[in-house]
């Protein structure tokens, strides 16, 4: 009975010395971390581990420096180490951190209606050129923003007209259904995406001139960035709550001539009234067009200003109505350029983005 009492003890006393040995590496961890020691960090957190110390605690630790070092794959091997103990509260914090990370499969829907009435300057129109696109993606890579998707797209104004029964065909916008396969990569904090996709393309209009169905390739990167009062209801410019946004792209389209675009366009903001989940705004936005054909309607220059609403919530929509002024920039291919070059426009913008 003497020995067994003995033995027992011997083994309290193992228990408590590694015991305080886990907590001395812990300390030493947090030590190391706070003075910005990563790798110092990561090797005392997992030697803390390894003598006992806090295995929830510890995982949960470590998945948060994988995660600042980008190590996605890493840090969910250790979230789910730390949803399973007996500690509820750092169980449930860390389910809470995995419900966070992207799955395999998403999806996203991009619709637009854009409308114009030329007040003055050349081919004095109306117009209305609604768009929708939706895409299914995969996610190809744990840490890398890399995503394969099937995509599906139509666009038809209201104003251009068929040939057919001797009409001369009118035509305003790329009217044309489009469905396949792409590829995109986001870098930067998402703001700038590299796409190339292949499909392809049914005409909704007949131009009397190409095939109804052509094969539609094209690819390029786009840039999309807002500062972070764009995102803010009830900003004010005392606030310094400007909303500042930039979006620009060049794409390459087999399918108009084997040509590359180019676009740009700056806007500046403000809100200066709610009502519940609806902000009124005032924008200014400036706007340039290129292209590597010399189309003369994709080369210009323009401005515009004017209000905007938008729905913050359950998703983002939003409404723009304006004037603008531009000009032609002179550069021609098989459309001559007008003789009049200026115009303005009263024009009308409603788009929302979603992602699933």
């Amino acid at each position: 009975m003497i020995a067994v009492i003995a033995a027992t003890l011997g083994a309290d006393r193992v228990a408590d010395a590694d015991d305080r040995e886990g907590q001395q590496l812990l300390a030493a961890a947090y030590d190391r971390k706070a003075r910005g020691d990563e790798a110092g960090a990561l090797e005392a957190f997992q030697a803390a581990r390894d003598a006992g110390a806090q295995p929830q605690r510890v995982a949960l630790e470590l998945a948060y420096m994988y995660l600042a070092r980008g190590d996605a794959r890493s840090a969910r091997v250790e979230l789910l180490a730390a949803t399973t103990g007996p500690d509820l509260a750092l169980a449930k914090q860390a389910q809470t951190e995995l419900d966070q990370f992207p799955g395999r499969w998403w999806a996203d829907v991009y619709a637009e209606t854009f409308g114009w009435s030329r007040v003055d300057g050349p081919s004095s129109t109306t117009d209305l050129v609604p768009t929708v696109r939706v895409r299914g993606l995969r996610r190809l890579h744990e840490t890398i923003d890399a995503n394969a998707y099937l995509f599906a797209q139509g666009t038809r104004d209201v104003a251009s007209r068929s040939a057919g029964n001797g009409a001369i065909p009118l035509i305003y916008a790329d009217n044309s259904a489009m469905a396949g396969a792409g590829f995109l990569l986001r870098v930067a904090g998402r703001y700038i995406g590299f796409f190339g996709q292949v499909g392809p393309a049914m005409k909704l209009v007949d131009d009397g001139v190409s095939d109804t169905v052509q094969l539609d390739v094209r690819g390029g990167v786009v840039l999309s960035w807002s500062s972070a009062a764009c995102f803010l209801q009830g900003g004010i410019v005392e606030a310094g709550t400007w909303c500042a946004e930039v979006y620009s792209e060049g794409v390459y389209t087999s399918r108009f001539d084997h040509d590359i675009q180019g676009f740009g366009r700056s806007r500046v903001g403000f809100t200066f009234f709610d009502t519940g989940p609806v902000s009124w705004q005032m924008y200014l936005e400036l706007r340039a067009a290129l292209d590597l054909n010399g189309d003369y309607y994709d080369n210009l220059i323009e401005s515009g200003m004017g209000p905007r609403w938008r729905l913050n919530a359950p998703i983002r929509i939003d409404l723009l109505v304006g004037g603008h002024a531009g000009t032609y920039l002179g550069r021609q291919n098989i459309d001559p350029v007008p003789a009049n070059r200026e115009y303005i426009d009263l024009r009308l913008l409603a788009a929302t983005y979603v992602e699933f």
